[in-house]
């Protein structure tokens, strides 16, 4: 499925004639714009990345095997274990593509957010169970920090992903005034 706003580019740039060397010009200002190459740098904090997440879901299934864990706590587990695998499928292809997606980071802050929000709900009717007990909200707070630290990151990349919106505005304009200059220029 193709996202309304490139829908949208398209039937604007189908509206008017445009000169082919101006289109290809601006096609590919746009796509090093939304989808930049990958650089070292950033392929290999993806990769440690992707070992972490890995990592950490190896140890969340130990940790349910070993210590025989069950109801909201299994749930919760799997739920963060499920929110780290698909984090790691973004981050796999974005690597096999070798292009850097703004879509992709928006993704995986937003199902990380979703499994540290059922994590967090998860740990908060554990510690229900004993509610004198200041300690059955500890892991609460612990998961809660989580949850607010990848809701700040999907806050980030929101405005982020603003901030490519509002520059790939300002270079659509400029690409038609530059095709109107160029236009008037032959007559």
């Amino acid at each position: 499925m193709t996202n309304p706003s490139s829908e949208f580019r398209e039937k604007l740039l189908g509206v008017q004639e445009i000169s082919p060397a101006l289109h290809d010009a601006y096609r590919q200002e746009l796509d090093a714009m939304l989808r930049p190459p990958l650089t070292k740098r950033a392929a290999l904090i993806g990769a440690v990345l992707l070992i972490l997440l890995l990592g950490c879901i190896v140890l969340i299934a130990r940790a349910d095997l070993i210590y025989h864990v069950r109801g909201l706590m299994l749930a919760g587990n799997i739920a963060l274990a499920a929110g780290l695998l698909c984090a790691s499928f973004y981050i796999v292809r974005d690597l096999r593509k070798l292009r850097h997606s703004q879509n992709s980071i928006r993704s995986i802050a937003g199902v990380l957010t979703a499994a540290a929000a059922t994590f967090t709900v998860a740990a908060l009717m554990l510690g229900l169970h004993s509610p004198s007990d200041p300690k059955s909200l500890f892991s609460a707070f612990y998961v809660f920090v989580f949850y607010f630290a990848c809701a700040v990151w999907g806050l980030e990349n929101r405005i982020a992903s603003a901030e490519l919106s509002a520059r790939e505005q300002a270079l659509r304009i400029e690409y038609r005034l530059a095709d109107l200059a160029e236009r008037l220029g032959r007559q």
